[in-house]
Formats: structure tokens, C-alpha cells, sequence
């Protein structure tokens, strides 16, 4: 009786067995996070390779994605099988822990022969995962892009530094009617040279010749200027753009050789207080946004100007308490900008200092 206890008490230790594990049948959980951008006739699609399958197990191979494109705007409900991107392998350190993040990436050539016949359309992509049984768990979310045709960029771009602004010029094909649902700009395009960070300076109608003023630069700095044809969708209540190709960039450096305009409405005033006579100067303040101040400047009657102030004057106003009674001076000012260049002079003012009474 001892003995039936003894191995009732162990076989109690040895806990119970639980329910038996159906091999996992690998398949990977869809993609989640699928992306897709136009340039041109290029479609870049990027994704995230999913870690577990819809089980919860860790995926140990998936060898390949489905790339699934499909016309029109209705969701997929199966993969049109455009092409295959293989995957890479798990590293063998991995297989018996959660495996890094693998992003792929793939570059689809939309057909022209789908804008041609349907400009304003649409296709949708999608990938589908597929295990070494090439079975799947389903389409990842599905992506929608334009099918529209995109026009041509200019073929000669000319930049030039001019005071108020760097204009940038082109001369390119006669540009063609858009169709219905679209319509073609031009994007004028900047960045620090060599730099390849390009911001969108303007979007404007496109022309066999054209101008456009870039007044956001920044003096004695290097920048790539180009123009991309751009293709504005409103099709089917969607609103969306596509990028064409780039003209080639022109570089320009911007070096500043411009003065600040001529200051005007200059005025001199005299006064004193008690026995110190002085005169008063005003004049309307330029409006440059790199202006760093003023000369002020001073003759007599038939005389040489002198400048009067040693620094420049940080504001539109100079007052000269060096004065003579009896004397008529003549007045004139200067701007100068950051980088040391000097407008012409202001129209003169004169004022007499009057004889002390």
C-alpha cells in the first residue's frame, strides 16, 4: 500500500502532460506597413517583414513576397502577381529568438500604356507573403497610386544673382494640354549645394519659357537649383500629385554685391537746450532684412563731406551736437549692409545753426 503512495506522490511531482502542439504552418502575419511613393514611371514600394506568423510562433523562413499590382481604385481581394522580391534569410543566431526588423524594398516600372488609356486612373499595390509551401496568411494594406502621365522639365535652366532675388529661367518643350482630371505645374526646387535636400520653392505654370524669383535665399551661400514637372490628380473625389523627372541642376553662389537702396526723406532740424545748440536728423529706415546701418555725412557750403559718425548708426536718426552758430550745413546719409556694401547718398538737407542772441 506504502508503494502504490509513494509512486501516486511522484507521479503527482512530475506534474501533468498538457494538451499536445500542432506543428505551426508558418504562416507569416501580413504586412502592415506597406508604402509606396511615384517618381517618374518608377513606383517604390517599402515594407516591414512581419517577425511571428499568425500563430504567435517566430517566422523561421519566408523566401519570398508577392509584388501585387491591380487596376482601379476597388480593393484586391487576391494578388495580381506583378513580379517576386526574394527575402533574406534569417541570421542562424536567431532562429530560437525574436528576429531584428527586416525592411524591404522594391522598384516597380508602371507601363505607360496605363496612362495612356486612362490618365486619371488609379492602381493599387499590394505584397503577399509567402512561405516555403507558397501558401499565405493574406495581402498586406493595399496602397494607392496615379497612373498619370507626367510631362517633360525644362531642357536648358540658366540662375542668375540679381539684388533682390536669385531668378532662375528656363527654355524647354512646348508643354502639352493636360487631359481631363489633371493638371501639369512646374516645381521649383532648392538646395544647399552638393547636399541633395531639396525643398519646393514654388509650384507654377508650366511654359516653353518661364522665370521665377527665389527671394528665401541666403546671401554668400552655395545652392543646386531645378525645376521638376509635377502632375496635380483630382480624379474620383481623390486628390493627389506625382512627380515627373528633374531638369539638371545649376549651381550659384550668391555672392552679395548689391547695396541697400538710397535712404530718403532726410530732415534736419536745429534746436537747443540752454546755451548747446545741436541738429536733429531723420530719415525714413530701409527696409533691407540684411541692413546693419548708417554713415552720416556733413558739409559746409562749397566744402568736402565728412562722415560724422565713428560706428554705424544702428537706427534712422543722427543727432550733431557739434555745431557752430552761424554756420549752414549740409546733410546727406548712407546705408550699409552686413557684408559692407554702401548705397549712394541721400538726397542733401540743409539747416542753419543761427546766431547766438
Amino acid at each position: 500500500m506504502a508503494a502504490c503512495i509513494l509512486v501516486g506522490a511522484a507521479l503527482t511531482g512530475c506534474g501533468t502532460p498538457g494538451a499536445p502542439q500542432l506543428p505551426s504552418l508558418q504562416l507569416a502575419r501580413p504586412v502592415e506597413d506597406l508604402t509606396a511613393s511615384r517618381k517618374g514611371t518608377k513606383i517604390q514600394l517599402d515594407w516591414t517583414l512581419p517577425r511571428k506568423n499568425i500563430d504567435r510562433t517566430l517566422v523561421k523562413n519566408i523566401p519570398q513576397s508577392l509584388i501585387c499590382r491591380h487596376d482601379g481604385t476597388a480593393l484586391m481581394s487576391g494578388c495580381t502577381v506583378v513580379a517576386t522580391a526574394p527575402n533574406p534569410k534569417p541570421e542562424e543566431k536567431h532562429k530560437h529568438e525574436q528576429p531584428p526588423a527586416l525592411h524591404m524594398k522594391y522598384v516597380d516600372t508602371l507601363p505607360a500604356a496605363l496612362g495612356e488609356q486612362n490618365p486619371a486612373g488609379f492602381v493599387r499595390y499590394a505584397v503577399e507573403i509567402m512561405n516555403s509551401r507558397e501558401r499565405s496568411a493574406g495581402l498586406s494594406n493595399q496602397v494607392l497610386i496615379p497612373v498619370a502621365p507626367t510631362i517633360a522639365p525644362p531642357e536648358q535652366l540658366a540662375v542668375k544673382v540679381e539684388a533682390d532675388g536669385v531668378l532662375i529661367s528656363w527654355v524647354g518643350a512646348t508643354v502639352p494640354t493636360a487631359p481631363t482630371g489633371l493638371t501639369y505645374r512646374y516645381r521649383v526646387m532648392r538646395s544647399p549645394a552638393g547636399a541633395n535636400a531639396y525643398i519646393a520653392l514654388a509650384d507654377i505654370e508650366p511654359a516653353s519659357e518661364g522665370f521665377y524669383l527665389d527671394k528665401t535665399f541666403g546671401w554668400e551661400t552655395k545652392y543646386d537649383y531645378r525645376i521638376t514637372s509635377v502632375t496635380l490628380v483630382h480624379s474620383q473625389t481623390i486628390n493627389m500629385s506625382v512627380e515627373g523627372d528633374d531638369s539638371k541642376a545649376t549651381e550659384i553662389f550668391t555672392r552679395d554685391i548689391y547695396p541697400p537702396a538710397e535712404p530718403t526723406g532726410l530732415q534736419a532740424v536745429f534746436s537747443s537746450v540752454g546755451q548747446m545748440p545741436f541738429v536733429d536728423l531723420t530719415w525714413a529706415p530701409n527696409m533691407e532684412s540684411d541692413l546693419a546701418g548708417y554713415n552720416v555725412f556733413r558739409r559746409l557750403a562749397g566744402g568736402a563731406a565728412v562722415k560724422l559718425n565713428k560706428l554705424l548708426v544702428a537706427v534712422p536718426s543722427f543727432r550733431d551736437d557739434n555745431v557752430v552758430p552761424g554756420k549752414k550745413y549740409v546733410y546727406a546719409v548712407s546705408a550699409v549692409d552686413a557684408r559692407g556694401n554702401e548705397s549712394p547718398r541721400s538726397a542733401e538737407t540743409t539747416e542753419v545753426v543761427p546766431d547766438k542772441q
